[in-house]
């Protein structure tokens, strides 16, 4: 009789743990605003009026503007709400981190101390940014023509661009603890690397040059998303009963 219930009570737990991580929610909603964010801002960033931005003449800028005002002004409000959504995604993720693990526990614990240092990185750059967008959709003249303070930008890049190290680090510090969880990747090492890698290479690029397209920093966020969500989804099907 003991022995059934032994069973049975294992059967049940084999049930429910699924349901009950599918109730308390995983990152994969998280990951799903990061690439909705970053496409949209890709979307925006692909636009023909891009062109804008590596024009150097400020007339031949100011006529590219002034030949579509409409799609510039789309444009900027595609950027925003991209910038916008980008960091809520990672907020969400840094809420799930610690879900299904040992709380306490040393590399989890640093692990989403990082997720949260990427969240408030992103939050604070996604501020400045939209301040300067909001700028440029109400003065383009002013854009074109180089009349625009640069430092929302240059901080916006550089909060990113530690956003992206900090996420980059709390994804391999969850790659090392190999924390068993249905709410988060068991083992996002690549995802990590990509973005520690990326942020080394474009805040090269960016002290060397000056300039760094916000779109590649989409580009590396769109790709995590779509890797933490496919990662999350293999393992609940690992999980899944027979």
């Amino acid at each position: 009789m003991s022995q059934f219930r032994n069973l049975v009570s294992a059967d049940v737990e084999v049930y429910l743990n699924p349901m009950a991580r599918r109730i308390r929610g995983d990152a994969t909603a998280a990951a799903a605003v990061m690439v909705a964010g970053s496409a949209t801002f890709l979307t925006g960033a692909f636009m023909p009026v891009s062109r804008v931005y590596v024009e150097g003449d400020p007339q031949r800028k100011l006529a590219i503007l002034l030949a579509d005002p409409g799609q510039w002004s789309a444009q900027q409000i595609l950027l925003a709400a991209g910038t916008a959504a980008l960091p809520v995604g990672v907020v969400l993720l840094a809420r799930h981190w610690d879900a299904g693990s040992d709380r306490g526990s040393p590399e989890p614990l640093a692990g989403q101390r990082l997720a949260q240092g990427a969240a408030l990185a992103w939050v604070a750059g996604a501020g400045l940014f939209l301040g300067h967008l909001k700028a440029r959709y109400t003065d383009p003249e002013a854009f074109a023509l180089g009349n625009m303070p640069g430092w929302p930008f240059q901080g916006y890049m550089g909060l990113s661009l530690a956003g992206m190290a900090a996420l980059g680090g709390g994804l391999l510090a969850r790659a090392r603890a190999h924390t068993d969880s249905g709410a988060m990747p068991r083992d996002p090492r690549w995802p990590g690397w990509l973005n520690v890698g990326g942020a080394g290479v474009f805040a090269a690029v960016l002290v060397g040059t000056g300039d760094l397209p916000p779109l590649l920093v989409y580009v590396v966020e769109l790709a995590t998303g779509a890797a933490l969500i496919r990662q999350v989804r293999r393992g609940a099907n690992l999980g899944r009963p027979a």
